[in-house]
């Protein structure tokens, strides 16, 4: 099968190509590096804003599935999901996988939410993100993919060199107590989007651990485990306990896929050796 990642070279983009490149013909964009375990051959440079060039990279591809894990201007962004639509429709044939994010609930975190739960967010990113799910659920139906994340971690991933640089410098880290959050790995979101590309599935899916922890205490075990000095933390605290968390509820997914927040933390100090 013929796989096309928008973003391949950022870092959930990697982990995403290099597991789907084991059973697909995989290629990848990227803006400015070619960062990728994808053949120079196979990585096309892309701008946003140049609509020309993405036809050029569909036309010439000619994709069964897209998958979108672009970053970027938010207008930008919502052309090139637009053209991708008009691709798909045009093609009648193929799909897209468009990463999304736990932001498209962040004005209703009065609880963690499931997949079936209504949207609703107060930030430009989630509002970015739900104009995206809307407008590509509307013109694709079941033929759009909508993959809902938490915060990403895994071998030297960004926050990780984040909390390492901090904890060494004794750099305060704003952290909240009282926000609970899920959390999930470069690896399990590749590792999903490979089984749900095997098995054709549709919908909506999160992916994140089983639990939620609460962010400072999350933050606290992973320097724990990494060795890392003790955090230094500015506390701000909510009078009430809040939720940023998208909850896996889909059944179609093996449990051997599955984590909880023990099992990630037991990861990362893993592979972080």
């Amino acid at each position: 099968m013929r796989i096309l990642i928008l973003g391949a070279s950022s870092y959930a983009g990697q982990a995403i190509a290099k597991t789907l490149a084991e059973n697909h013909e995989v290629y990848g964009t990227y803006h400015t590096h070619r960062k990728s375990c994808l053949a120079e051959n196979k990585m096309f440079q892309m701008q946003l804003g140049d609509s020309d060039s993405i036809k050029n990279i569909l036309d010439q591809i000619q994709p069964q599935i897209i998958i979108s894990s672009l970053r970027g201007d938010f207008q930008l962004q919502l052309e090139v999901h637009s053209i991708i639509a008009d691709y798909l429709l045009t093609n009648k044939a193929g799909k897209i996988i468009f990463m999304s994010s736990s932001n498209v609930f962040d004005a209703a975190m009065e609880k963690p939410h499931y997949e079936s739960d209504k949207t609703n967010s107060q930030s430009d990113y989630g509002k970015f993100k739900m104009v995206c799910e809307h407008m590509l659920q509307d013109k694709l139906k079941e033929r759009c993919v909508i993959i809902r994340i938490p915060q990403i971690f895994g071998k030297n991933c960004p926050r990780i060199l984040k909390l390492t640089e901090d904890t060494e410098n004794n750099t305060s880290i704003i952290t909240c107590p009282n926000l609970y959050m899920n959390y999930t790995t470069d690896v399990q979101i590749a590792e999903w989007i490979a089984y749900i590309t095997k098995e054709n599935l549709s919908g909506i899916f999160h992916i994140g651990t089983k639990d939620t922890c609460n962010y400072m205490r999350f933050q606290s075990e992973l320097s724990r485990i990494l060795k890392l000095k003790e955090p230094v933390f500015q506390k701000e605290v909510s009078s009430r306990k809040r939720f940023q968390a998208v909850l896996p509820g889909r059944k179609e997914i093996p449990e051997k896929l599955h984590m909880n927040v023990t099992d990630l933390l037991e990861y990362l100090g893993q592979v972080q050796k």
